[in-house]
């Protein structure tokens, strides 16, 4: 599969910013593109299982 390299900009404090860019290239390198997508819509249009998601993670 060939490599790609996209310039993006994330709002945070460099520190938050690194660590969202890091995590996105962890999530893009482990999930197929349908999945990304999917998630995507979820994150924007449900916030409830967002809710569920941080919970189950611990972080909320």
């Amino acid at each position: 599969m060939s490599k790609h390299q996209f310039k993006i900009s994330i709002s945070g404090t460099e520190k938050e910013a690194t660590e969202k860019a890091l995590g996105l290239a962890v999530l893009a390198s482990q999930l197929d593109a349908k999945t990304i997508t999917a998630l995507a819509r979820i994150v924007q249009t449900d916030p409830a299982k967002v809710a569920l998601a941080k919970s189950f993670l611990g972080i909320q």
